[in-house]
């Protein structure tokens, strides 16, 4: 019969044997897995013991202050230089010898490096720390403008079948090889060793056979606990960051407030206005590449780089519009207002205008979503390196209106406009009234450019990330629209929003002249179709002829008669074409 040896002792010929299906044997062969086996498994769920393989990957973050000071010599002589820095008090003592630089394009390089750190020790050790810089080598200049990834590509070639591609030698030649990389420089180690000695100590049996039971009950206990309490490997969702995308008088404040009263949102009003004000003499073309790079700080909620348009020390009430943002009036940024209150300009500038102005930051690190209204945008190109910049999850909402009923809303706020006219219009900072209609010209452009470029052959990476509203679609069908904007924006319609939108869209008339930057409770419809009634015919052709193509793509329809456009039966707003939004998800309604 066929058994398993218990116990044995050479010296007294003693053996004892037990079948390989009795309770001994059973005994046995559980203590022994229990030996085993549980060391094994919360060694192994621990990372402790079992570490085989471990991979570090870490991006630097580089944060700019935008701080430039150019002097450029031109001749021999004392005052033979230009000049230019972003310090208005340095500007202001130059004089003629002041010039902007003209800087149509920022370059965007991407790529994927390598560090080799190489340590030697002749005793073991269990912890290694490196310090040091890391540097940018280059061999040549980078592009002057557009999209650099041609070293975007793993320095490992792991579809290679050849042994020679993983040698170490051959990947840091092949990596050093290329004209640009990087290296560690000046590093530092601190190195923790540890020694082990080994002692033979003689135990009874019967001793070990207990202090094994207990040590399996603890393990086996401290795996359950361990186990309970392991986080669920689910990735933290990074912010998600929307721009809203429009002109002036197109309804944008109020499709800013629909998102502002979220109370996940983070929320800001045309930031931009401080890099127009502070340099009005440059063209807007000009200005593009400081707009977006303001506009990439406050995603990652970096307000340093208001320093640059705001030196003193601020307040909140510094910040443009900022009585605008429901998550400015509320905490962490001001204690008078709760997150999920509905909040009023009115209020939050007598309540909470005084707050200093690091509040800005620490409020938008607490939201998942951060949105930005802006209407100093011509282009969409320009935006094409924060669409592709890996730090952001950036969508776009292009929010259109007709350009007859925008033309009677800009009349409404002829001086308010004006020096945004001039820069518009590259009038060296002269402040210009749009009497040809010569502004309205190139905010129908810049619609039909970004409409185009967004729909009409677009690059991979605006899949899923635009969207064209009209406002006429909007104050017809609020809730519908809005529903589908949330939905794009990973946002849900709460209760407390639906009701607020019905009274702000619900009101008695179309407001007044008083309230052209004010969202007050108006009649949403009367408001868009008022242009109808006010408008002189003859302003509305002119309107039609400089906007006609706009006019056309947007969805609207053109009027040839006074007749025609105060009929107010007759339908200006056409339905949505089926391929009119190719890149959305969405199903039209229309």
């Amino acid at each position: 019969m066929a058994g398993v040896e218990l116990f044995s002792h050479p010296a007294l010929y003693t053996r004892y044997r037990a079948g390989l299906c009795s309770a001994a044997a059973v005994a046995l062969l559980l203590i022994t897995a229990l030996t085993y086996v549980p060391p094994l498994l919360v060694a192994y769920r621990s990372h402790g013991f079992w570490l085989k393989q471990s991979t570090y990957l870490e991006q630097p973050t580089v944060r700019f202050r935008y701080e430039v000071l150019l002097v450029a010599t031109i001749g021999p002589g004392p005052g033979s230089f230009l000049a230019w820095s972003t310090f208005p008090a340095f500007n202001r003592l130059q004089e003629d010898r002041l010039r902007v630089p003209l800087l149509s394009r920022m370059s965007t390089f991407v790529m994927q490096s390598m560090a080799f750190l190489q340590f030697f020790s002749p005793v073991p050790g269990s912890q290694l720390y490196m310090n040091g810089d890391l540097k940018l080598n280059q061999r040549q200049l980078l592009n002057h403008c557009g999209l650099d990834t041609r070293y975007n590509v793993s320095v490992v070639n792991g579809t290679s079948p050849f042994a020679s591609d993983y040698d170490l030698t051959n990947i840091i030649a092949a990596y050093w090889d290329r004209n640009v990389s990087i290296a560690v420089s000046g590093e530092s180690s601190s190195y923790c060793s540890s020694s082990v000695r080994m002692a033979r100590i003689r135990i009874p049996s019967t001793i070990i056979i207990l202090f094994v039971t207990v040590q399996t009950g603890f393990l086996l206990f401290m795996y359950a606990r361990y186990s309970s309490l392991m986080p669920q490997s689910e990735e933290k969702p990074s912010q998600v960051h929307i721009l809203i995308l429009s002109s002036w008088r197109s309804g944008s404040s109020f499709v800013g407030q629909l998102f502002s009263q979220h109370p996940s949102v983070f929320y800001l009003m045309e930031p931009a206005w401080h890099v127009w004000v502070t340099m009005s003499q440059n063209s807007a073309k000009v200005l593009h590449m400081a707009v977006r790079d303001l506009v990439r700080s406050i995603f990652l909620c970096d307000m340093s780089v208001f320093d640059a348009y705001m030196p003193w020390k601020r307040n909140l009430s510094d910040l443009f519009q900022w009585a605008a943002s429901r998550a400015l009036c509320s905490a962490p940024a001001c204690d008078s207002f709760q997150r999920t209150d509905i909040t009023s300009e009115m209020a939050c500038k007598t309540l909470c205008g005084r707050y200093p102005f690091s509040k800005v930051e620490e409020a938008c690190k607490t939201y998942s979503h951060v949105v930005i209204k802006e209407v100093r945008f011509f282009d969409l190109k320009v935006l094409f390196p924060l669409l592709t910049d890996p730090s952001l999850n950036l969508k776009i909402i292009h929010l259109v209106r007709d350009p007859r009923a925008v033309v009677k809303s800009r009349e409404q706020s002829v001086k308010a406009l004006a020096r945004d006219n001039g820069i518009v219009l590259s009038t060296n900072g002269t402040k210009v009234e749009d009497s040809k209609y010569k502004v309205m010209q190139e905010v129908c452009r810049s619609h039909v450019q970004i409409y185009e470029t967004a729909t009409l052959k677009p690059p991979n990476f605006l899949k899923d990330r635009y969207l064209m509203i009209r406002f006429e679609d909007l104050v017809r069908d609020p809730l519908s629209e809005i529903s589908e904007m949330y939905k794009f924006a990973d946002l849900n319609l709460t209760p407390r929003l639906k009701s607020w939108i019905y009274n702000i869209t619900h009101g008695q008339g179309p407001g007044k002249k008083k309230e052209a930057f004010k969202i007050t409770s108006r009649d949403a419809v009367s408001v868009s179709q008022a242009w109808r009634n006010v408008l002189p015919f003859q302003k509305v052709k002119k309107v039609q002829e400089v906007c006609k193509g706009a006019i056309n793509m947007l969805g609207y329809q053109l009027v040839d008669s006074e007749k025609e456009q105060r009929d107010l039966t007759l339908d200006l707003v056409l339905p949505r074409r089926q391929n009119q939004f190719s890149w959305l998800s969405f199903n039209p309604k229309h």
